[in-house]
């Protein structure tokens, strides 16, 4: 997804070149073996794409070349678990963006259009890895958990100075992982096993560590509506929350004591409806609730363990 405002909570996919160089050392390893198990299974691929039939709920495989462009247009209540974070102007509730689908001999990159926003569901870098009649492995390369600077939201996103001042930037999640989709008549339920790389700590040492984030998606039909109900459940090491949460001793304030965070949980729970308006408008909206686990209130930056978001937007097919 690209995103055009300039709110840093905004940014669904943002990298400095030099994050980017270290993100790529740093992971080297892991994708090296990721690589390894995909180029493994192109003969596989192949052999299993001549016995499967595609249905809406069944895999579909990527076998052409097919890609499909989106404009969206939404206006999003995005509050935050981190505290000293307002939306106090109209620029924080915008979100428009260009949401691109591409896939071709089972590689794609994706949206995941079953979600209340693209933010939560991510964009989608994968490879399909093995495919049944009801149930498909991938690789995946996506984003699990959006990064925040504290000078941005600031200066951008109404941000408190007094809370959020002398904080480093977080920056955002990669995740690598190995997906298990099962398809139901009406509904799919995803899992995924990740590894997640972030940037550095105060000792300029690489964050990285286990994720596992589940969903469940249930597509309810009511006349020309696509309603779909969903609940997740997602699981971060230690090590990955106490970087976003966790307070160094350099980041220290007399009212900002140091905080070492522990593992946590995330649940979620969701309704989103699409409305088609015509052959290439649709009508869309979401409201998503999402509950950490009660140590992440702990922390000094943050201000509650629950936050509901709310979208409203229109999207327009090229």
């Amino acid at each position: 997804m690209i995103t055009f405002c300039k709110y840093a909570l905004c940014f669904a996919m943002f990298f400095k070149k030099n994050t980017f160089r270290q993100l790529q050392n740093q992971s080297f390893s892991w994708l090296l073996v990721m690589c390894l198990l995909l180029f493994s299974s192109l003969s596989y691929g192949q052999e299993s794409s001549d016995k499967q039939d595609n249905s809406a709920n069944k895999p579909v495989i990527k076998d052409e070349f097919e890609w499909q462009i989106i404009l969206d247009l939404s206006l999003i209540y995005d509050p935050t678990i981190i505290a000293g974070i307002e939306q106090e102007e109209l620029s924080h509730y915008l979100l428009p963006g260009l949401l691109v689908d591409i896939s071709y001999k089972g590689f794609y990159l994706q949206t995941n259009q079953r979600r209340s926003h693209v933010l939560l569901g991510g964009t989608e870098l994968g490879y399909q890895l093995l495919i049944e009649n009801d149930w498909q492995l991938d690789l995946i390369l996506k984003a699990y958990m959006q990064g925040y600077d504290s000078q941005s939201l600031i200066d951008y996103g109404g941000g408190d100075p007094e809370l959020l001042s002398g904080l480093k930037e977080r920056e955002v999640t990669i995740g690598a992982a190995v997906r298990y989709s099962r398809y139901f008549e009406d509904a799919l339920f995803r899992l995924d096993f990740a590894y997640g790389s972030s940037g550095e700590d105060e000792n300029e040492n690489h964050v990285g560590g286990l994720i596992i984030d589940s969903f469940y998606s249930y597509l309810l039909p009511y006349k020309n509506w696509d309603i779909y109900l969903g609940a997740g459940l997602s699981y971060f090491s230690q090590d990955i929350i106490n970087y976003y949460i966790g307070v160094s001793p350099d980041e220290v304030l007399a009212t900002r004591p140091e905080y070492q965070a522990e593992a946590g949980l995330r649940a979620q729970a969701e309704v989103y409806a699409q409305y088609p308006v015509s052959e290439s408008w649709s009508f869309h909206t979401g409201i998503t609730h999402s509950y950490f686990s009660k140590n992440v209130k702990d922390s000094p930056l943050v201000d509650t363990n629950q936050v509901t978001q709310v979208t409203l937007g229109v999207m327009y097919v090229f």
